[in-house]
């Protein structure tokens, strides 16, 4: 695509009307498959889809890059994620992927950017739908992290990996209180650690896992701490069943150690406890 002569974005647009939504889609329109997932936010590289619900009513959206003002306030919902850009350009573009506004969002160009949307309305019916959406660069350090390995080979029990690295000290708790948890009942967990994985989505991470000669994959469950995860006092992390299509779900740190235990005893199935999910989509209950 043409874009030599699109400048860069600085500061705020004014409220631009979406003609084609259903995903707001801030990207390389040259990148290729979508995230996969269906959070609110999912992330690949050059590729950050935010789902805008199913309000009927076409969406305003404001655009805006540069230094980061911080999140607003005011708002129904706000999360970020961190996306790397590898072409040093990305453009909010609609249901088909085409540009909405010629700028290039990607003020510093390669590396790393936070990506945050604040949203009201998704789900309304009788008021139209609003997004604000802030592209900061992130931290660049003069390296970037070295990729990680192509198979998560070396695991024992369930895997839990980190994805967002901008809340360290909610990292800290939940990593203490969930591993004290598993070693007080004897149950192995494995700990993904590594800035390689920033962004990563549920898929690329299974697909990371190593299967043996007869295809049985090395761990069946990961709970993924991603920035959502790490944004709620609840600490929910996300837990995904490697072996099956069951849908995602998300539980809070307090009854994440009992999920480990009972899978690892296989006392209980992946499913019946995502049908134990709150309103929110959040499982709370907690059994040994």
């Amino acid at each position: 695509m043409h874009r030599s002569n699109w400048p860069p974005l600085q500061g705020s647009t004014r409220p631009i009307k979406m003609e084609d939504w259903g995903y707001l889609d801030l990207m390389d329109p040259d990148a290729g498959e979508p995230p996969a997932g269906d959070q609110f936010l999912t992330v690949d590289k050059d590729w950050v889809r935010v789902d805008a619900g199913s309000n009927p009513e076409a969406p305003t959206v404001t655009l805006y890059a540069g230094n980061d003002p911080g999140p607003q306030t005011g708002w129904e919902e706000v999360q970020e994620i961190t996306l790397v850009s590898t072409t040093g350009f990305l453009a909010l573009c609609d249901g088909g992927y085409t540009p909405v506004h010629t700028t290039n969002l990607a003020t510093a160009g390669t590396g790393p950017y936070v990506i945050r949307v604040h949203a009201s309305d998704r789900f309304s019916e009788d008021t139209k739908p609003r997004f604000l959406i802030q592209v900061t660069p992130g931290q660049r350090t003069g390296a970037e992290p070295a990729p990680p390995p192509a198979t998560i080979e070396d695991s024992e029990g369930p895997l839990l990996v980190r994805t967002s690295f901008t809340q360290p000290d909610e990292w800290a708790r939940l990593l203490d209180a969930l591993e004290e948890a598993v070693e007080k009942h004897h149950a192995p967990l494995t700990v993904i650690d590594n800035p390689a994985y920033a962004g990563h989505s549920p898929a690329q991470i299974t697909a990371r896992i190593q299967h043996d000669d007869e295809d049985w994959p090395a761990t069946t469950l990961v709970l993924i701490a991603d920035e959502r995860t790490l944004a709620s006092t609840e600490l929910p992390v996300l837990a995904v069943n490697h072996l099956s299509d069951d849908a995602p779900f998300r539980i809070t740190l307090a009854a994440a150690s009992s999920l480990v235990i009972n899978m690892e005893l296989s006392s209980s199935d992946f499913r019946g406890w995502g049908q134990g999910v709150d309103a929110d989509g959040i499982y709370r209950e907690e059994h040994y």
